[in-house]
């Protein structure tokens, strides 16, 4: 089969969650044989604008440096003479199938054939993000006014977008019960195909390399270090996370929270962590690049995941669990379905800053009741491989390529 995906942003040009699923369904399809093309923007540092790698072919159209309205109409046009380009003249013996990456690119796609279906990856509601996004700034009257009309927009653009869709794929449980009340009225089929992690990049270190990578991290031999890989975002929940650090870092001395990412919420964060007197013990490391990762969170003794909604999956909750490190996670979106099965007394009640707490003190505490580094490791291997997810590309391929469907009203 040949497939393109339309993605926003792609791993590893841009950091990102959706990007990442992108590039593994990329990769996933190509070591299977298939045709893939991907049609995605310029980052920030210009790459090759086409570059072929892992056996498919990346298109990047030139980003744009104006206002949002400006620079989204510029990159859904270069975008849609990219994807013409690419479904232009199609062979019947290889049918092909549009994966849809963000709501963003809708317009790129709407004058697509029939023959060409789109299969959309659902990653999260897209005004809803943005709205909590805007939560990190302060809004005079007019912005915020604005920003509701931004908010109707965003909204209406990825109904449609959803409803142009074949098929719609979600990570979650959560974000497929979710879809039909953030979108009512008609939308096509929804199904769940979990993400993943990459399994050899994310993986347990021998014990003498882990505690090689603790001391070249400067963490001394008693020290605990808490780490929250999140993007620096209001509904990441880290304000809480600082809250109940600030609780119990009395009684845990040599405990470290080490925060990662970048993000609108960082100038708060900094604030927030100078008022409440704890800069001795938190740190905010800013971008990691991809390649230290895994030594990162095997450095960890636990990860901590305090989002507060619209959690789809939690990818770096699924990487830290393969490298061995368990997970303290909310019970926001997705996360639940992640934690659950492996030990429930990791999930804690979001935005409650002392139920957060309590759960940091009982871990820090007793952490011999926590799921050991190995049973994390083997959860993460038998829970998050991308198999489902590539599995779930391929068979929407075949049956969606293979009769003509109406589309959703």
């Amino acid at each position: 089969m040949r497939f393109v995906i339309a993605s926003l942003g792609f791993h590893p040009d841009v950091v990102g969650g959706a990007w990442r699923v992108a590039a593994a369904q990329a990769t996933g399809l190509a070591s299977r044989g298939h045709t893939v093309h991907v049609v995605t923007a310029q980052p920030d540092v210009p790459r090759a604008t086409l570059e072929t790698r892992d056996g498919f072919t990346v298109h990047r159209f030139p980003q744009g440096s104006g206002r949002f309205h400006a620079n989204w109409r510029a990159e859904n046009a270069a975008a849609r003479q990219l994807i013409a380009s690419l479904t232009a003249g199609l062979n019947p013996a290889q049918p092909t199938l549009l994966l849809q990456h963000h709501p963003y690119l809708g317009p790129a796609t709407h004058d697509l054939p029939d023959s060409v279906p789109i299969l959309h990856v659902f990653h999260g509601p897209w005004a809803r993000e943005y709205r909590f996004a805007q939560t990190a700034r302060p809004r005079r009257l007019g912005r915020r006014c604005l920003d509701v009309v931004i908010e109707l927009v965003l909204h209406r653009v990825e109904a449609r977008t959803l409803r142009r869709a074949r098929q719609i794929l979600t990570l979650s449980r959560h974000f497929a019960e979710h879809l039909r009340s953030w979108h009512p009225g008609r939308l096509p089929p929804v199904e769940v195909a979990h993400g993943g992690a990459d399994l050899q990049h994310f993986a347990p270190l021998p014990e003498p390399e882990r505690f090689a990578s603790r001391q070249a991290y400067g963490l001394a031999p008693g020290d605990t270090l808490l780490l929250a890989l999140r993007r620096l975002d209001p509904r990441m929940g880290l304000d809480v996370l600082l809250e109940s650090f600030a609780q119990i870092v009395g009684r845990h001395p040599q405990a470290r929270l080490w925060l990662t990412g970048r993000g609108p919420a960082e100038s708060s964060l900094k604030n927030q962590i100078q008022r409440l007197g704890i800069d001795a013990s938190v740190r905010l490391l800013g971008f990691v690049p991809e390649a230290e990762l895994p030594r990162l969170l095997n450095a960890a003794d636990l990860a901590v995941m305090p989002s507060l909604d619209l959690e789809g999956f939690g990818l770096a909750t699924a990487e830290a669990l393969a490298c061995g490190t368990p997970v303290l996670g909310s019970r926001a979106g997705a996360t639940p379905e992640l934690l659950e099965p492996l030990d429930p007394s990791l999930l804690f009640p979001p935005a409650s800053v002392s139920e957060l707490a309590r759960c940091l003190d009982n871990a820090l505490s007793r952490f011999h009741s926590l799921p050991s580094r190995a049973r994390c490791a083997a959860y993460a291997r038998e829970s998050f491989s991308w198999d489902a997810q590539i599995g779930a590309c391929e068979r929407h391929g075949a049956g969606l390529t293979s009769a003509t469907q109406p589309l959703a009203a």
